[in-house]
């Protein structure tokens, strides 16, 4: 894959300009960057998530499915109302570079990075389509790509790193920076180096985050689910225990 290039492959940063610069320190010396999308929604760090971002010179950035909801509002407009409360607190406070970002995104589909030929999806599927997570039915993976050629898949969507090789096709998910579902306080992403991936965890302080977030007014009426953001982060959001989305379902939402 690629050669000696070193590619930093990163996914679902979330609004969560604490991690990021974790992953950036980490990685100072890359020839090549790919961003899987889901990038400001639904943290408290949207611009300055937006900025860092901007400064990285990333080669590919992809739209996630909670990149949508900035030029589309009733995406989430079926929320529970601590959601709503949350995700319009962010877009009605962004800068207008956080909007442009996004604007210059490219379509998820086959691209091609130091002549490795790759396929790039977020990684949302129909629902009845199973995620691809480790254990997933083969059909899940094959799902991603669209029957595509490329014997590479990258893709980010459900948080857990991990890799998945079926047939003559390797899927690779690196894990999110902004919401690990891993259960430790990390910022995952993966490297490309020497022609071979790396998954790769590193640590970093919370506490931006975590002051960003209790300065959102908008969240003052919902204690409870202020609250349960903050335990799901420093939790490394345990694999089917503190998931972010799981307070949706809580709710009745799926």
């Amino acid at each position: 894959y690629g050669g000696s290039m070193r590619i930093l492959v990163i996914s679902d940063i979330h609004g969560n300009a604490s991690a990021l610069p974790a992953v950036i320190g980490a990685e100072q010396h890359v020839d090549h960057t790919i961003f899987l999308g889901d990038t400001l929604l639904s943290g408290p760090q949207a611009n300055e998530t937006a900025a860092l971002l901007q400064s990285m010179n990333i080669d590919i950035s992809i739209p996630g499915n909670h990149d949508d909801p900035l030029f589309d509002y009733s995406k989430f407009a079926h929320y529970p109302i601590e959601w709503i409360a949350l995700n319009q607190w962010i877009i009605d406070h962004l800068d207008s570079g956080a909007r442009e970002l996004l604007q210059g995104f490219k379509n998820a589909g086959c691209h091609s990075i130091a002549d490795t030929k790759m396929f790039l999806p977020h990684g949302e599927m129909g629902k009845h389509i199973p995620a691809a997570i480790p254990g997933a039915p083969d059909e899940s993976f094959a799902a991603l790509d669209g029957d595509s050629d490329c014997p590479l898949i990258l893709f980010g969507h459900t948080h857990v790193q991990f890799s998945q090789k079926i047939g003559n096709k390797t899927s690779i998910n690196p894990g999110s920076v902004g919401q690990p579902r891993c259960g430790k306080l990390y910022a995952c992403y993966g490297v490309f180096e020497d022609g071979l991936y790396y998954p790769r965890q590193v640590t970093y302080d919370p506490a931006p985050w975590l002051k960003a977030l209790e300065k959102i007014a908008a969240l003052d009426s919902f204690s409870v689910f202020r609250q349960w953001l903050k335990d799901g982060l420093l939790s490394g959001y345990g694999f089917g225990e503190r998931e972010p989305w799981t307070y949706l379902t809580a709710q009745g939402f799926n």
